[in-house]
């Protein structure tokens, strides 16, 4: 074969494979779905919840280490990151006084817990909590089935005000917030946190046609 006709030949391969259309790809069953885009985006769907309708959250999706991915929802938390403000008052007078409160307020009537939950108590409508102690180690609040500890830095703090994350207590996370999955070829894999157990979506050829019941983005 001559010279320029090979050249010609390598052209001509090069620019197909440069053309080739790339595919949404679709994982899952009826029940549970994901489909990656090829533009970065990625639709979770989920129906079987037994509350009826469906659930399907939207964002985008970029490469991680390796053969990981990770998700985040179009939407995202306003307040990520429980925080505190503490200070010593000598006036407590060998008390603790404690305030929860989320994005919306004073979070009323919450369970809080302190020294690794050797005390504990349910606040008021203000969301404050008084407890009999001379040092704090930490705090857990415990709301909507919802607990988290905060770590006192200072012992001798004696007031604390307490803003929560915001909570995502959905039986479908609203929020992906760089949600790892693991991608291969046939298969996706999730590894929620170190509560929840890992579990698997096979790829599916061609995706179902679904008219959604309900839609939360």
């Amino acid at each position: 074969m001559k010279p320029q006709t090979i050249l010609f030949v390598l052209i001509l391969i090069t620019t197909s494979c440069a053309t080739q259309k790339e595919f949404p790809r679709t994982y899952g069953n009826y029940c549970s779905e994901i489909t990656l885009n090829p533009n970065k985006t990625f639709e979770y769907r989920e129906a079987c919840t037994g509350l009826g309708g469906e659930f399907i959250r939207k964002g985008t999706w970029r490469q991680g280490i390796a053969d990981t991915i990770l998700l985040n929802t179009y939407e995202q938390p306003k307040i990520a990151k429980t925080t505190y403000k503490g200070k010593v008052n000598p006036n407590m007078n060998g008390k603790i006084k404690i305030q929860v409160s989320d994005k919306d307020g004073a979070l009323g009537y919450v369970n809080i817990l302190i020294n690794d939950k050797t005390l504990g108590i349910g606040a008021n409508d203000k969301g404050f909590g008084i407890f009999q102690s001379e040092m704090l180690k930490n705090v857990t609040y415990n709301f909507l089935g919802q607990e988290e500890t905060i770590q006192i830095d200072n012992p001798n703090y004696n007031e604390i005000e307490i803003l929560i994350r915001d909570l995502d207590t959905d039986i479908v996370p609203n929020y992906f917030t760089d949600m790892p999955f693991v991608v291969t070829k046939n298969k996706i894999v999730l590894y929620p946190n170190d509560k929840e157990k890992r579990y698997e979506k096979k790829r599916i050829k061609k995706k179902r046609k679904i008219k959604p019941v309900a839609n939360n983005v």
